[in-house]
């Protein structure tokens, strides 16, 4: 019997072993020829976009409920070793390792955020990049009412204003404020978003700003921007200025790079880490070996290479899946092509933001743009869970893989 190897349980990796699947169905493969095994930390799917949200327990689900009708094995286990000469996977499970022999592999690991060597950032800071740092910060929230008051008691300092960290700041205006209304203290709600950028965002480039800026400071989010943090505490952090601000909630959204399991590959990796793959998603130099989502550096036209999102990885698991089985029977693959790009930006109760294009145009704002925003993470990026196979194949179909959502 030949194996297909899944590593990775997330965007790319559940859409690459379903996308398999469906290829194996469409060439009436029997399954005793080829197995399809997907290896994953636990037996969850963690809806990570949504991390930053109120009650992340809602936000993950048994992978098997979308693995077992399409006839893929789930292996709960740490991949810690990719050996692509003897082409095995080392897992290890508890206290016992096992070895995965594949004949391709789909290396679809993800990324992890990046923490900055700042004093007390570990000890001190929160975040929202798995669920066990959601679930974290989500009872610490929820626990601030019961503590002693102090200066800070409902501040909250959020370190990085990417993407994430202006939905987190954002989201966290209306958490903590919902939490300090108990005690009547609502006016002491106070959220600062800090930025070694000149602006926030900086990353979204120019068109979007203004936008930001204006929903920011109608939540009464204070900014600062040119300005780094050198030491987390307790009870607040301190900046490079010497300026210190009390605060009882620190949160680090520094940015992410790809799953530090990309070094077993012996290929050039880009400054994030990830793996340079052709147009048909195959890791360039290794034939046995394909990658998708954040752990690809992928090309979605001539021009443009993939943003590390849901909206990228979605796609790329259902090409890299596809394509892997038409590779294992000698059968030209599908080139992975994403030319329509846009952002849907959170921005907490003031609503959201939707902009077209790299430019990153602004197309909808306030709180039209939130029903879209709301529309997306509560509907679009999720697989259906109903069990039925014919449902999860036609999810993967090539010819339907990019949603038109504005």
């Amino acid at each position: 019997m030949k194996r297909i190897v899944v590593i990775g349980g997330g965007f790319a990796g559940m859409w690459g072993a379903i996308g398999a699947a469906r290829k194996l169905h469409e060439l009436k493969v029997a399954s005793n020829e080829v197995e399809i095994v997907l290896i994953n930390r636990e037996p969850y799917f963690g809806v990570r976009p949504r991390f930053y949200e109120k009650d992340p327990q809602n936000f993950r689900f048994l992978l098997n409920q979308v693995l077992e009708p399409a006839g893929i094995r789930l292996i709960e286990g740490e991949v810690r070793q990719i050996d692509t000469q003897s082409q095995q996977v080392i897992v290890y499970q508890k206290e016992k390792q096992i070895e995965i022999a594949y004949d391709r592999l789909v290396f679809t690991a993800g990324s992890q955020m990046v923490l900055p060597d700042i004093s007390g950032l570990r000890e001190h800071a929160y975040s929202a990049d798995t669920y066990q740092d959601a679930v974290k910060l989500e009872r610490h929230i929820n626990g601030l009412s019961d503590l002693p008051d102090v200066e800070g008691k409902y501040a909250a300092a959020v370190i990085g204003a990417g993407f994430t960290g202006i939905e987190i700041a954002a989201e966290l205006t209306s958490r903590l404020a919902e939490v300090a209304k108990k005690e009547k203290k609502e006016s002491e709600v106070r959220v600062v978003l800090i930025d070694r950028n000149p602006v926030v965002g900086c990353e979204l480039g120019a068109n979007p700003w203004p936008i930001i800026e204006q929903a920011l400071n109608d939540m009464h989010v204070v900014i600062y921007t040119n300005e780094t943090v050198t030491s987390v505490e307790p009870e607040g952090l301190t900046l490079k200025s010497g300026k210190y601000l009390p605060s009882l909630t620190t949160v680090c959204s520094a940015g992410v790079k790809a799953s530090p399991l990309a070094e077993n590959f012996p290929v050039e990796k880009d400054n994030l880490g990830r793996l340079p793959v052709d147009p048909y998603l195959r890791v360039e130099g290794l034939p046995s070996v394909f990658a998708a989502g954040d752990t690809a550096r992928a090309k979605t036209d001539e021009t443009h290479v993939s943003m590390m999102s849901c909206q990228h990885a979605m796609p790329q698991g259902k090409v890299a899946g596809h394509n892997v089985v038409c590779d294992l029977f000698g059968l030209t693959g599908v080139p992975y092509k994403q030319e329509r790009y846009g952002t849907c930006l959170d921005l907490g109760p003031w609503g959201a933001l939707i902009t077209a294009g790299w430019d990153r145009i602004p197309q909808v704002q306030g709180k039209e743009a939130k029903k879209i925003k709301q529309q997306i993470n509560q509907s679009i990026i999720y697989p259906p869970l109903s069990g039925n196979l014919e449902e999860l194949f036609e999810a993967a179909n090539l010819d339907t893989m990019y949603p038109d959502i504005v």
